[in-house]
């Protein structure tokens, strides 16, 4: 009952009708000229609870803990004329628990300028979400999500926008950019140019640097060259990470350059069938080096020094992705088929930096048992644990979980793969259902620690079906199915077959499902389960500290990372929508976690940890939401 006394005032005072205008009516109005007011505000309560076997050996950790915050985001955007447009985004913050003013934190969310020069050279100054291509500057898609049924979605909203996450995997960067399009009536139909430059962090004025990154992308689009509407669209794209050594007196630093071409040539775009052939092709490099200056002109007392960049460490590679993809369009189906080959030393910070950061530790019973162990990573954390997200670039490939994805950690630019991709659509929102299929047969092309290479595959599958559509119901009723399968294998050496050198076997399921029934005007009835496992052996590598090299494995994890667990989180919940982007939530999700892995040892055959017991983690939350 006390969780309700919180929760039932904070939603009715939030529930009450919020002016959105905050500007008197003149002759601008109608231009969309003028002072605008808009924004966010989000009101959170949620009990967490440990249970099982791990809990009743457990009497040091809380086993129920209440935590939540009121936020809201005022957007003030002003649109002095046609051709400028500023917006700034204040944040007021308060955590439950304090009141009379006390832990209410006050900041700048967001601040930006964008507008149009001379009718031709478009530009924008401040925060900023970009994205060029997968292998140049990209954010992978998230881990332990294929298909995130509704009841799931509302806490993902909640880490999309604290990250500044968006549908088109763009990045959030503070800069400049500039831009500008040029069309024309024959041969060429349109040229776009865009460049930019964004800081990345700030120096502090010892051994860090100044980090920056600038780029850029060029793109070519021809009218239709033939009477089976053949054309060709051909992109540029550039993507450079670099330390500035003369900030601050850090004496190392990073340089990291990706580019490539990439090209949609349509062989056949008809009213009913296009064929295209389409792909990428580039190259990376990165090195750390030191500070040099060396003489420029020497004259005694009065010698000058420029500034030398010295790699002391550098690696070049190259990558190429190509396929034709044919398009049935009354049937709303397509189908792409892909070589890809990225190479083993392939780098590049901005398209591979994770949205997860696997080294940080949970903010919710990060440590368990009475032996305080490390709780790893579930499906619960990723979808509620803000802290484990972050929208940074890194310098080197970011620990990953081979739990939750294996095959492609690091997106489609993961480096030392090769092989074949199939992607497969079909339908739309018009539809009674659609589906999605991406498969992908890979090898490794350079072993790690072994002549030996893995073998991977990868399936995941997708489907919405619109009962409602299917039956002739008015009201929304949707189910959501998604799954993900992996496996690793390789092969070992007779030399290899001691215990911590053998062969490996690893693979990892993820199943996804959820209904949304409206059973009352705008009030919805949400269920939603997500099942993960794993099971077998593989290695981690572990690299070299980025002050000692570029992605070098210095070694791998202490024993084989041996796996047999298997968690369930389940859910259900209410949901009512006072209008679009405004709707208030309840729900309760309840994780169980499973894990008859064997011990894991070391080389001399020690124990180094057993299994962490059988587990629950449960939530109760209460969320309002709006948008206006």
């Amino acid at each position: 009952m006390r969780l309700f006394t919180h929760v039932l005032p904070l939603a009715l005072a939030l529930l009450v009708p919020h002016a959105v205008w905050a500007q008197a009516p003149n002759d601008d109005d109608e231009r969309g000229l003028g002072l605008r007011f808009n924004g966010m505000g989000r009101t959170l309560l949620q009990q967490s609870d440990l249970g099982g076997d791990l809990a009743a050996r457990d009497t040091i950790s809380n086993e129920s803990r209440t935590d939540g915050e009121f936020v809201l985001d005022l957007a003030l955007n002003a649109q002095p004329n046609e051709n400028t447009e500023v917006q700034g985004v204040i944040r007021l913050r308060n955590e439950f628990g304090g009141f009379f003013g006390a832990g209410v934190n006050v900041e700048v969310r967001e601040l930006w300028a964008r507008g149009v020069v001379a009718d031709v050279f478009r530009y924008r100054v401040g925060d900023m979400d970009l994205a060029l291509t997968p292998y140049t500057l990209w954010l992978p898609d998230e881990d332990g999500v294929v298909n995130e049924p509704t009841l799931f979605q509302p806490l993902r909203e909640i880490i999309e926008y604290e990250e500044f996450y968006t549908d088109n995997n763009t990045r959030r960067l503070q800069g400049a950019q500039v831009g500008f399009g040029l069309e024309f009536e024959e041969g060429l139909e349109a040229i776009d140019a865009e460049t930019f430059i964004a800081r990345l962090r700030g120096t502090n004025f010892t051994d860090t640097p100044t980090r920056l990154i600038a780029g850029g992308r060029l793109s070519q689009a021809t009218v239709p060259l033939t009477s089976a509407g053949t054309r060709v669209n051909l992109g540029q794209t550039l993507s450079y990470t670099w330390d500035d050594l003369q900030s601050g007196d850090a004496t190392t630093g990073i340089r990291n350059l990706a580019l490539s071409v990439d090209f949609d040539i349509a062989m056949v775009d008809g009213s009913n069938f296009g064929l295209h052939l389409l792909g990428e092709a580039g190259i990376s490099s990165v090195s750390r080096g030191t500070r040099v200056e060396e003489p420029d002109e020497i004259n005694g007392a009065d010698t000058t020094f420029t500034f030398v960049f010295d790699p002391l460490f550098e690696e070049d590679d190259s990558f190429v992705e190509v396929g034709l993809s044919a398009r049935f369009k009354p049937q709303r189906l397509t189908a792409t088929a892909q070589f890809v080959n990225v190479g083993p030393d392939f780098f590049s910070a901005a398209a591979q930096s994770k949205r997860i950061d696997y080294d940080r530790q949970l903010t919710a019973y990060n440590r368990v048992g009475e032996d305080r162990r490390l709780r790893p990573a579930s499906l619960f954390d990723l979808n509620r644990d803000q802290g484990l997200y972050t929208f940074r670039i890194a310098d080197q490939l970011m620990a990953y979980d081979p739990r939750f994805g294996n095959v492609l950690p690091f997106g489609s630019a993961t480096p030392n793969r090769r092989g074949a991709r199939l992607n497969v659509t079909y339908g739309d929102d018009d539809t009674p259902f659609d589906a999605m299929l991406d498969a992908a047969l890979l090898s490794e092309i350079r072993g790690q620690g072994t002549q030996q290479l893995r073998q991977f595959t990868h399936l995941r599958a997708a489907s919405d079906v619109r009962i409602g559509q299917l039956i002739g119901w008015d009201q929304d009723f949707t189910l959501t199915l998604g799954a993900q399968y992996e496996d690793t294998s390789r092969d070992g050496e007779p030399i290899e077959q001691a215990d911590f050198t053998s062969g490996i076997d690893f693979s990892t399921l993820l199943f996804e499902a959820g209904l949304a029934v409206e059973v009352y005007n705008r009030l919805d009835l949400l269920f939603g389960a997500k099942i993960r496992t794993a099971e077998g052996n593989e290695y981690l590598p572990e690299f070299l500290s980025a002050d000692l090299g570029i992605n070098e494995i210095n070694n791998f994890t202490d024993a084989r990372l041996l796996v047999n667990d298997e968690e369930r989180l389940l859910g259900t919940g209410i949901r009512y929508r006072f209008r679009e982007d405004v709707y208030l939530t309840v729900q309760y999700q309840h994780l169980s976690y499973t894990d008859t892995s064997d011990p894991v040892r070391n080389d001399q055959n020690v124990v180094i940890t057993q299994p962490l017991p059988e587990y629950g983690l449960g939530q109760f939350f209460v969320l309002y939401s709006m948008r206006f």
